[in-house]
């Protein structure tokens, strides 16, 4: 009997009794590719990678430090290795090291495991993130940069293990069922509901505050200017006459913080509500990735800069938290003005286009 194993069209199909706490469902092969299924997940695999590095790449260079820019690297490194050990069992075909014999099962079994691994972090990464800007951004609590950078790692690193440990406790996953017509064996993948649940929550938060803050919206709108510095372009909202700095109102920050955000991430947004249209099923180890954490964390530091109005005493490095938004612009009209006038913060020069 052949040992391939077949990675092909997804359809979805009710949960399996064994999976029910990890919160999804997985979905089967259903109709053969006619390029070999282990190509077609390399090629998967191999355009994740990519895309990583193009988003390192293209982050600000100075960032402070979070607990998601951790988790960004250990995803990124995790997709890396399965990568690698996909390729290399698809290459070798049937190996051995230091005993232990791989064939084209375990690419299935990997695949398999980091998908209902990946399933289940959605949630612990987003609690534990927004407990990292709470006490960093809205009850700032002082910790040293040493001891900060290590609870970090340790924390990640205890977070990923008991999440590989659970899989593989609690719920395993199983081998491939046979074909008996192909005589190939028809791979699982799961299918996270928590980052179903939490896509949906966040893009609903956001349309509820574009909702209460409509009459803002189309106020900046009329108030837009262009701006350029340090080759940089900015966008400029200005307010009515007889504002005073700082500028007053949750609203109005609530505004300026959905047209920062938007402005970063608003093709992302729009690819969310497509993927709810169309009711697609993603397998977790596509699900989870660098672009849906930084969006987290864009969404988080948000969150947090709204919960800390009005006692915007913000520094530099708070503000340096996004390494895709530039915050500092959007939060200095509502702080006070003696932090504001801060030489760190405010732009020495700023030339309008």
């Amino acid at each position: 009997m052949s040992n391939k194993v077949l990675f092909t069209d997804l359809l979805a199909v009710d949960n399996m009794s064994d999976l029910s706490t990890m919160n999804g469902h997985e979905v089967v092969a259903t109709d053969p590719q006619h390029l070999e299924p282990s190509c077609t997940l390399i090629l998967i695999l191999t355009g994740k990678v990519i895309m990583n590095v193009f988003i390192f790449g293209a982050r600000h260079r100075k960032v402070s430090a979070s607990f998601l820019g951790y988790c960004c690297f250990a995803l990124a490194a995790v997709d890396f290795a399965l990568l690698f050990a996909v390729s290399a069992i698809h290459f070798f075909q049937d190996f051995s090291i230091f005993g232990v014999r791989f064939t084209s099962y375990h690419t299935c079994l990997f695949t398999q495991i980091i998908s209902h691994t990946y399933g289940i972090l959605h949630l612990p990464i987003f609690f534990i993130s927004g407990l990292d800007y709470y006490l960093t951004i809205v009850k700032p609590v002082k910790i040293s940069w040493i001891f900060l950078h290590l609870l970090y790692v340790v924390v990640m690193l205890l977070m990923w293990i008991t999440a590989f440990t659970y899989v593989l406790l609690q719920s395993p996953p199983k081998a491939p069922e046979v074909h008996s017509e192909k005589t190939a064996h028809i791979c699982t993948f799961y299918i996270s509901n928590q980052s179903f649940y939490l896509s949906a929550t966040l893009v609903l938060a956001i349309v509820l505050v574009i909702a209460v803050c409509c009459t803002q919206i189309v106020s900046f709108i009329k108030s837009l200017k262009v701006l350029s510095y340090a080759r940089n372009t900015v966008v400029l909202f200005s307010f009515p006459p007889g504002n005073q700095w700082p500028i007053r109102g949750r609203k109005r920050l609530l505004t300026a913080l959905v047209f920062s955000f938007l402005g970063t991430w608003g093709p992302f947004v729009v690819l969310q509500m497509i993927i709810f249209a169309l009711c697609a099923h993603i397998p977790a180890y596509m699900d989870m990735n660098v672009p849906w954490l930084y969006f987290i964390n864009s969404f988080l530091i948000a969150t947090a800069f709204g919960l800390k109005y009005p006692d915007l005493q913000m520094t530099d490095q708070t503000l340096s938290s996004d390494p895709f938004i530039g915050w500092k612009y959007c939060i200095l009209p509502f702080m006070d003005t003696k932090q504001s006038k801060d030489s760190s913060l405010l732009p020495a020069e700023v030339t309008v286009i």
